[in-house]
This record gives C-alpha cells, structure tokens and sequence, in this order.
C-alpha cells in the first residue's frame, strides 16, 4: 500500500468531543474523560477508513504565536477553556504517545501551521495527505494531493472535502479560503475582516473578483454605495485579516516524516489506556480481552545437547537473549549466553563457532538473513528461509520489516517458536499467491549475491576526493568573493533571508514568488531571475558546488574504510521490487555534468582489474513494447530504431530521417511519461509549450500507439476489479488506493497500476541476470566479482585475463535474462574508474 499522511488537529478534535459528549464520564479515580473518549473513537474511526502510513497529532502551545506579534488582540475574547477539557489535553497525549500515535506541537506557531507544513512537505514527496479537522480554515490547504476530513454529526460523522466539493458547496477555490476570512471575519479567533460584511456578501464577491488584491484593484470601478463605503474603510483590516487567515506552510518545522510513522496501534498501549480509563468498549473493539499470548514452552540446553535436535532437518534460528532455536511453534530451545565473566552461560562467539556446522547442515529459519551473514560469515547458512523477504513478498508496501515489527502485525511473540509458526504462514501465503519463483528464484538467491558485493564493496580514492574537494573549495571561495562583490557586501549566501534581502530589497530585482516566510530563493526563481543581474549564476552555481561538496565529497570520504566504501542493499525498500542504496546511497551518484564525472573518477578498481559497467537499453520501454504488443514499438525495437525518432515520426506522419532534435526530446517526454499516466499539463510543464498542444499530442500517439492504450486501459481495469497487480515475474504489488472514493488518492492508484508491471519487471530482470551473472563466475572460477547495481545497470571488477570473457559472460547473461518478444539490449564500457566506464 502506497503512503499516505493523516494530520489531526488535535485542539479542534478535542474540543468537538468534549462538546459531543456528557461530561459526566469518569475514570474511576474522578477524572472526566469524555474528551478522551470521544477523540479515540473519531480516531479509530479515521485510522480504518484511510490507513495511513503517517499520523501527526498537531496541538496549539499556550504561549502566543507569530500572529500576536502581528495583531495583538488575535484570539482574544474567547470563552474560558473548560477545567475539566484542559485537564484532559495532557492525559490524551499521553495516551496517544503510548499506543503509537505521536504528538506535535512548536513554540510561535499552531496547529494549523504545523499541518499544512506537513502536509505540503508530504506532497512534495507525492505522498497524499488527509488533514482530520473540525476547523473549516484548514481547507485552505487543499491541493492535488491534499484532501480535508470534516466533522459533521457527534463524534463518528465526517466529510471528504477535495477542490470539486469546495466548489460545489461554496463556489470557491482552497486558496480563496483567507479572502474569504479577509472580508468577513472569524469570531472565533477575533480576525476582524471588513465590519458590515457578512459570508453572503463576501461569497458573492469571491466569486467575481478570485481574491482581495483583484477586488481591491477595480474598488474605483465598483457602485459608490454603502458597500463601496465598507470596502474602502476597511482594506487595512482586510489586509491584515488575510495575512492572519493564511495558513503558514513554510514554517521550519523541526521534525520529519519519519518521526510520525505509524505501524499500527500498540495492542499493549490500547489495553492499558482503555484500562485505565473504564473504555470496556475499545477492549471489546480490538479483542484486548481475549488477547492471551500463545503459550511456548522454553528449554534451556547445553552445547553438548544440540544432538537432540539431529533428527529435525528445519529449525529456526534467533539471537535474542540466548541463542534461541525450534523444530516446532511449540517449544523454543535457548542455548544460556553470559554477559559478563560472573555470569553461566556461553561466550556468544565460543557458542556461534560451536554451532556453525550445525547451522550449515539444516535448512534454518531466520530473520534478515544478509545481516547475519555479515556477523557470522557467509558459510552460517547453507540453506535459508528469511522470514524478512517472506513479509516483503507477501506485502511489499509496508513500511518496516524488522523482525518486531513483522512479529508484531502477525500477532506474534519474539521467539523462535513463533519465528518457525510465521514462516509456515509465510510458506502457505507464498503458495497461494503464485509467489514462489519470485522468493525462491529471485530474492533469496539474489540475498547472497548482495552479501558478496556489500563485502566486496567499491574502491575509492581517498586522496583524489580530498584533491576534488580542495578544487571545490578554491571555485567556491571564489563565487564567493565574485557574489560578494556584486551584493556590495558580505552575507551568509546560504541564508534564504539573508540572500533574499540582498536581491530584492538592495538589489531590487522582482519578486517572482513568495512564501508564508517572506520572498523565496528557490532555484525556480533564481533560473527565472538569471538573466536580470550577473549574480545570479554565481549563486546557482555556488549552490549546486557546495551541496555537491557536502554530499559526495566530505560525505564519501567519510565513510571510505582500507580504501573501499561498502553499501547495504536494500531488498525490501520498495513496493515495486527495486533494490535501495544506503549509506552511502551508491546509486545517487549523480551522472550528468563534469563534476560527476569529477568524483566517478575517484571510484577505482583494484590493481589488475578493470571497471565493466554494463546497462540496459530502454529497458521500460521494451517492456512496454512486449507487455502492450504495440506494433510500431515493437518494430522498432526490432529494427534496432532510435525509439524517440520513431515515435516522433509516427505521431507526426513525418519520414523517420526528417525528424529534428526538438521534435526527438518531445516524443522522448512521452515515451517516458506515459506509463506514468502523464497528463496534458505535465507534459505542457516539461516542454514549455501550451496545455492544448500536449493534449493533441498525446491524443496523436494513443491514435498511432493502439496497443499501449489497449494495455493502459485493460491494465487499470483488471486493477481495479483484482486489487493488485503483477509483475512478468508474478511478483504482487497491492493497491488498495483503486477503492478510493478519492479521486486524487484513486488517480495515484491506478498510476502505480500502470507503471508498476514495468518498472517491476525490469527489476526482476535485473535480480535475474545478476543471479545468472553471479552462476557463471562461480562456475567457470572466475576471480571477476559484482560490485554494484545502479536500477538498469551492473559494474563489476574484471581481472584483466578475464577481461574479454567476463564482458561477453555479463552481455549473455543480461541480454538473455528473460524471453521477449523485441531483444534486450545492453550498452558495456569499461575502463580503470566509474566515470571511464560510462
């Protein structure tokens, strides 16, 4: 399941339960706990309706914010708060600290303001967001993949809020919302507005001028009546209500997404809050009554016993205080490990190097089988079943796949009793899904290919980094001194206030965009900007240098160990099947621009072998070729066609040879973006050309390309009746976002319907070819090893007697990877460092 965010506002949620609710529920030491309940029950009730991988509870602070810095009697004359709803705020969160639902709030700013900060900050990461309010101010932040829950009715009734139901209820647009308070005002937090102008009035005003800077425009226009009169009195007022009115998106807000993952309720924490408040209904709702941990007999056995276990030929293995071993989910044998000298039990390493030939002779049940590897060696197990990959096949969406939190949602225990019961869950799932080649074909065996490359890892030199990075250093003291110079001053370049004022109020250069913050420098409006003063390149170029140094200069050097930096291959990082980078993430190293190649160069193979890099040939697209059965693709791929002049030439009706290079990059944008659903103004975007154009070439290619929109349109629908989709291979992806009422949320779905059967496929037949690859060094004992993977691309060390045979063994393995019907092609280069064999 894809991500997705629900941000609560906490303070407009617990006042609507405290008032929905009689106060005369108490726990039984006197406490009133209406509130409580009734934000829990809203709570339960949103959490199953949208499932989100992130859940932020956002609360006011007491002390003022910004916005009595800029209007002093903001908020004031409010009712008292309750005694009895104040008291209940800080037990709430703590409850919901305790069940897994984390709380936010920061001094200068309110909930509001933290919500939409999130939010837009999960959007830019294409991660939709449901805002859960009671506030009707928040519907301000609606967007393409922002929707706003509203209450309604007690404490169990909401309402999806999106652009079309705004328009349809009130005639206006998310962004009109602070005009609308600009003009009439907000008792509720005393935003004065314009006095004598009510909701009516300012409705029937939004909807023919779109904000208060255009109505305020054409005032001299307007009847000079009694509205005029108001108008004119009150702009300033206007003005200022607006300015209060407006969510701040762009806070700095001190925490990210990660700090508010949400793994599902904590069953313990629910058992103790619903307890320790007398909620007998939430016991009943999650079955925390009945919930008895299965019962595993523990055996403590010595070393010397391991021989009662000879007859089992599987058995699962844990290293959790004691080695701890099962033949059944029964009973758990735990071999006693001391902790210090005073203690019994076994030195761990005396205990493992005991136990290893054991280990090697039976099939073992483990948990992240690679890092065990790692510990132990890459002997320990001869054969495996990783219940971590068995969890990521079986649900490849989830967030997490530690062995906690996989125990944890298979209502499990941490021991190896129920470790052995998880993986024949596992096994039994894995049948009836058709999963079978996908664990045991691809993952697993790809499991000990990645284990030898982490161990291998990349050579780098140290010193011609050192060397890039003192370069860099002098380029950028000397932009340094070129932006100074132009400024009239120094500044701290790297402060978008401090460089903000230099440009738009010493400078005077126009403002291209603001932010809730002041005037923003992003690098939008410094290529917008580019050509209206000379220090603007400077500062692009002073930005991409010192982020480029930061990342991939100091950042490398500092993980560089005997002269070689080792990845960790993520197997379970994506719901499509690509494999991850991490620290460091190898395969960001950027490719396009000199100073990547400056640092590819500093990536070397060892003495006496060379860097063979070997990458697939619009693997995606011949994917869609063979998947779709579109004639022209597959025509061209089988002539050996540039595919970019060939789609260009089919779309336009024009010779294949007249096509030019600009014609080339806009059918190109369109090969690339179509299985993922590129819309008329995404593709207008890109190209710079108008929205109508993009429609018509769109509508041309699906005119020419039949078979790709025969495949989209059958794709989707077969999604949306299964709920899943699969890869060549038969690998899953669930996508419960097709059931969405949301469109937004049912678009995202059926995009990732589109593009997952291919760019999974071509994950798999990467993991497939980096398999046979792998086979083929071994068998023929080559000393030539993998090193890295880069998405569509395989480099390995060559030695140099090998050279030639290990080159036509990797374009074998890789072009033979799997049938088609056009060819898989790959593009090899080699040389002594990264960027010669590019």
């Amino acid at each position: 399941m894809a991500d997705t965010l629900l941000a609560i506002d906490g303070n407009s949620l617990v006042f609507r339960a405290y008032w929905a609710l009689p106060t005369t529920m108490q726990d039984k030491e006197g406490r009133p706990t209406n509130a409580i309940y009734g934000f829990f029950t809203m709570l339960f009730h949103v959490v199953e309706e949208y499932a989100p991988t992130y859940i932020a509870v956002a609360f006011d602070r007491r002390e003022k914010t910004f916005r009595h810095e800029k209007y002093g009697e903001y908020k004031a004359g409010r009712r008292k708060t309750p005694d009895e709803l104040l008291a209940q705020i800080p037990m709430l969160q703590e409850a919901l600290e305790h069940i897994g639902v984390h709380c936010v709030d920061q001094a200068g700013y309110e909930a509001d303001d933290i919500i939409g900060a999130l939010s837009v900050r999960a959007e830019k990461e294409n991660i939709p967001s449901f805002i859960f309010t009671a506030d009707k101010d928040q519907l301000q932040l609606i967007d393409d993949h922002i929707s706003v829950v509203l209450t309604k009715k007690g404490v169990t009734e909401t309402k999806l809020m999106s652009r079309e139901t705004l328009l349809d209820e009130m005639g206006l647009t998310p962004s009109q919302i602070p005009d609308l308070k600009a003009l009439m005002g907000d008792a509720s937090d005393n935003i004065p507005g314009i006095a004598g102008i009510g909701e009516k009035t300012a409705l029937k005003l939004l909807h023919e001028y779109p904000t208060i800077e255009a109505l305020y425009d054409a005032l001299e226009q307007l009847p000079k009546n009694k509205l005029y009169e108001k108008l004119k009195a009150g702009k300033e007022s206007a003005f200022m209500s607006k300015d209060l009115a407006t969510i701040d998106t762009g806070m700095p807000l001190k925490k990210d997404l990660d700090d508010f993952r949400f793994s599902g309720f904590d069953r313990d924490g629910l058992r103790e809050m619903s307890s320790r408040y007398g909620f007998t209904s939430f016991l009943r709702r999650f079955a925390l009554e009945e919930a008895e941990e299965k019962k595993v007999e523990t055996i403590p056995i010595e070393l010397s016993e391991l021989g009662m276990l000879d007859d089992a030929y599987e058995f699962s293995f844990l290293l959790r205080d004691g080695i701890r071993l099962a033949i059944d989910g029964e009973t758990e044998y735990v071999i006693p490990l001391r902790q210090s000298l005073l203690d019994d039990g076994y030195d761990l390493n005396e205990a493992m190097r005991a136990l290893k030939p054991f280990l090697a002779e039976k099939r073992v049940i483990a948990h992240d089988v690679k890092a065990l590897m790692h510990e132990w060696g890459g002997e320990i197990f001869q054969d495996f079943y990783d219940t971590m990959l068995g969890a990521w096949v079986l649900d490849p969406s989830r967030s997490k796949y530690d062995l906690a939190s996989v125990m944890k949602r298979a209502e499990l225990g941490e021991n190896a009793a129920d470790l052995f019961t998880l993986s024949a869950r596992q096994r039994d799932g894995i049948e009836r899904s058709g999963l079978e080649n996908i664990l045991y074909e691809i993952e697993q065996p790809l499991l000990r290919v990645l284990y030898g490359m982490e161990k291998e890892g990349f050579h780098v030199s140290g010193k011609a980094l050192e060397t890039l990075g003192e370069k860099y250093d002098k380029q950028i003291e000397t932009l340094t001194e070129k932006i100074f110079g132009l400024a009239g001053g120094t500044f701290n370049i790297s402060s978008t206030k401090q460089l903000a004022e230099v440009l738009f109020d010493k400078l005077e250069l126009p403002v291209v965009k603001k932010t809730k913050t002041g005037y923003s420098t992003d690098i939008e409006v410094l290529e917008k900007l580019e050509n209206k003063h000379p220090i603007i390149p400077y500062i692009i170029e002073y930005r991409s240098l010192t982020k480029l140094k930061g990342t991939y200069i100091d950042g490398l050097i500092g993980m560089i160990r005997g002269g070689v930096i080792h990845t960790t291959f993520l197997q379970t990082a994506t719901a499509t099947g690509r494999l991850s980078s991490a620290e460091p993430n190898l395969q960001n190293i950027p490719i396009k621009s000199a100073m990547a190649n400056d640092i590819r160069s500093a990536f070397v193979a060892p003495d006496g072998f060379e860097i063979v890099s070997a990458d697939y040939s619009q693997i995606e697209l011949r994917i869609l070729a063979a998947i779709a059965d579109d004639k022209h693709l597959k025509d061209a791929f089988l002539k050996g066609q540039d595919i970019h002049a060939r789609t260009a030439a089919e779309v336009l009706s024009k010779p294949i040879e007249d096509i030019t290079p600009a014609e080339r990059a806009s059918a190109k944008a369109v090969n690339f973006g179509i299985v993922y659903g590129i819309s008329d103004f995404g593709l207008a975007r890109n190209l710079g050309i108008t929205r109508k154009r993009a429609a018509d070439y769109i509508a041309r290619y699906f005119e020419e390309f039949g078979g790709v929109r025969k495949y989209m349109d059958e794709v989707i629908a077969q999604a949306h009746e299964d709920g899943f989709v699969r890869t060549l291979c038969g690998r899953i992806r669930y996508i419960p976002e097709l059931s969405s009422g949301n469109y937004n949320i049912r678009s995202f779905g059926e995009r990732a319907a589109l593009n997952t059967p291919i760019q999974g496929s071509a994950a798999d037949i990467i993991k497939i070819a980096m398999n046979r690859v792998q086979k083929a060094l071994e068998e023929k004992k080559y000393v030539s090893k993998l090193v890295l993977q880069v998405h569509d691309e395989l480099i390995l060390y060559a030695k140099e007697e090998e050279l030639e045979e290990v080159t036509e063994l990797l374009r074998d393995c890789m072009e033979n990877a799997m049938k088609l019907s056009v060819p898989l092609r790959v593009n090899i280069a080699r040389g002594k460092t990264w960027a010669e064999a590019k």
